[in-house]
């Protein structure tokens, strides 16, 4: 049976989670101060801010070491998810206290980016998690979430445009940033589900349209695909069997294989990214190609996409070790007598 760990392949920061979980934040300054690009930056902090922000390791941090960068950035990790899953678990809520409470939440992470920005305005973390909270914001309180899109893409909705550029400027196509976007796009207010599912999937096109060969925002339509997919089964679409297979979606999945991870090394890659593209090739009939992608994972499975395509979301390994085994199959010569 596969496992799953945030961290994947990604050793160092394996124990560093550990080490958070108990309490304990020497190791997560250590990994952090041994990190050297603001992709590695990006994904450790996002990782590290999920584990912390269930604590008050952070804060101890912060206690012992008011100036430290490092310490700073965390906490805006800490206070944007702990407003995000604040937001998520009450975004239905009608109770002014409650109401209340998420928006102090939302204030106090917006300080929090803020004071990391000033202590280094190269970092992409603050404006990607400013980015963020975009998300939380529905009642349009703060006027960059609404800004338009980018000349000449008027057809793109409007939406805080302005912070995905400041990500942007500071780290080129940073796949959190653009992945940021997408969700806030997706959770966007004021108009139908689908609807926003469909703005969703323009954006991620537009997306693969400005990045370069290789980059992981080449797999951005299958996310949104991935995310419409699951608005039309909750909606009760009979033509889901026919989703992955139509002549829509099957040139984003042969791209995706082609100019990502044809390109990659997937040693570095994102395991959630390789996970969409297996089970898209999969899905979309690219059976040899999904099976050199399962082949890449290893064992490195994550829940998504698995628990969104299978009626038992808590069994999604399951999924995933059946698609992988059938897909695997493709590999194997034929037997003497010429059987497959």
């Amino acid at each position: 049976m596969v496992g799953y760990h945030p961290a994947g392949r990604d050793t160092a920061l394996y124990a560093a989670v550990q080490d958070v979980k108990a309490g304990h934040w020497m190791l997560m300054r250590q990994v952090l101060a041994g990190t050297e690009t603001w992709r590695e930056w990006t994904a450790r902090t996002q990782v590290l801010g999920v584990a912390a922000a269930r604590c008050n390791v952070v804060e101890l941090w912060l206690r012992e070491e008011p100036r430290s960068v490092a310490a700073r950035v965390m906490y805006a990790r800490v206070a944007t998810e702990r407003a995000l899953e604040a937001h998520r678990a009450e975004r239905r809520a009608d109770d002014p206290r409650r109401v209340r409470q998420l928006e102090e939440l939302t204030d106090r992470a917006r300080q929090a980016c803020r004071e990391a920005d000033e202590l280094n305005p190269r970092d992409p973390v603050p404006p990607i998690c400013l980015l963020a909270l975009a998300e939380t914001d529905t009642a349009g309180r703060f006027p960059e979430h609404r800004v338009a899109p980018p000349p000449p893409d008027v057809l793109l909705p409007h939406g805080p445009w302005g912070l995905l550029e400041a990500a942007h400027r500071r780290d080129g196509f940073n796949r959190e940033a653009w992945h940021r976007m997408l969700r806030v796009l997706q959770a966007g207010q004021g108009s139908a589900y689908l609807s926003r599912q469909a703005v969703a999937v323009d954006f991620a096109r537009w997306s693969v349209s400005k990045a370069p060969l290789g980059s992981p925002l080449i797999l951005l339509p299958l996310y949104a695909h991935l995310e419409e997919y699951r608005a039309r089964r909750d909606d009760g679409d009979a033509m889901l069997s026919l989703w992955w297979v139509s002549e829509a979606i099957t040139p984003a999945i042969a791209k995706a294989f082609r100019d990502w991870f044809d390109r990659c090394d997937p040693a570095t890659c994102s395991p959630t990214d390789l996970n969409h593209l297996a089970h898209a090739l999969a899905a979309g009939g690219f059976l040899r190609e999904a099976a050199a992608v399962f082949r890449a994972i290893g064992d490195y499975a994550t829940p998504a996409p698995w628990q969104y395509v299978t009626h038992r979301p808590d069994r999604w390994q399951e999924e995933f070790e059946a698609t992988r085994a059938a897909c695997l199959r493709q590999l194997r010569p034929p037997d003497a007598e010429g059987r497959p």
